[in-house]
């Protein structure tokens, strides 16, 4: 069943009328008619399933039914800062990331950071990025749209991206086989307390760039013996935390 976001709460209204892009994609692109359904989950992460009523030539009207659904949000707060890899990849991350379940996206210029980019084409990167995190959390059924950013230096990021807890996936960790700051930490974590990883580029980072984050609370940690590629790691990241914080638990 198909799924969009209302920018609005809902709660307490039984009708609404849609038009623009829910018009176009719902109507006009998935042809749905009178009395098929999809789910509006609201900023207030209430979801409901919406049954056609009417259809016009430029808008659509559905009655409201509050469902409760299976919460699909992780149990804490997961954050990613990213260094700038090639476009493909960034829009890769983006998507996937999206659908393993993380809560912002930062993407910022390091070192050796591949790829660049010019101030005036900021803006309409984060655009584009943003609109892949939305289809992604419709299509993964998210209660929430993460959020994408930019930030212009690591400076910048670790001064603006608040967490409780802050790692640093590093490739010399790896190769020593440190193998626990990541289980321990989720470990540890309680409900609702916020985890942020940073990822290097295709060059990896800089020994300035690590300690300069070290010196700003992170803790440096392998994703196990091998070397993972730029989009590769923050997957994996996301992966275990999500095996560490929900899979694993008795239950």
């Amino acid at each position: 069943m198909q799924q969009i976001f209302w920018p609005d709460s809902l709660r307490g209204q039984t009708h609404l009328t849609l038009a623009g892009n829910e018009f176009q994609h719902l109507i006009k692109v998935l042809r749905l008619k009178i009395n098929d359904r999809f789910w509006i989950v609201d900023h207030e992460k209430q979801t409901y399933q919406a049954q056609i009523q009417s259809v016009g030539r430029q808008d659509f009207t559905v009655q409201l039914v509050p469902q409760l659904r299976i919460h699909s949000e992780l149990p804490n707060s997961v954050k990613i800062a990213c260094a700038l890899s090639k476009k493909d990849k960034v829009e890769w991350i983006t998507q996937k990331a999206t659908e393993l379940g993380v809560t912002e996206i930062i993407f910022f210029k390091s070192h050796y950071a591949v790829k660049k980019w010019d101030s005036a084409q900021v803006s309409k990167k984060v655009t584009r990025l943003q609109q892949i995190a939305l289809h992604a959390a419709q299509q993964s059924w998210r209660l929430q749209v993460p959020q994408v950013r930019y930030a212009a230096s690591l400076a910048q990021v670790l001064a603006t991206a608040a967490a409780d807890y802050r790692l640093v996936a590093y490739e010399e960790a790896a190769k020593n086989n440190e193998q626990a700051q990541l289980a321990q930490i989720c470990q540890q974590m309680q409900p609702q307390q916020s985890l942020l990883a940073f990822f290097g580029p295709e060059g990896g980072f800089t020994v300035e760039e690590i300690n300069q984050m070290r010196q700003n609370g992170c803790i440096v940690c392998g994703l196990g013996p091998r070397i993972l590629r730029a989009e590769t790691a923050p997957l994996y990241f996301l992966s275990a935390v999500s095996y560490q914080t929900e899979l694993s638990k008795d239950f």
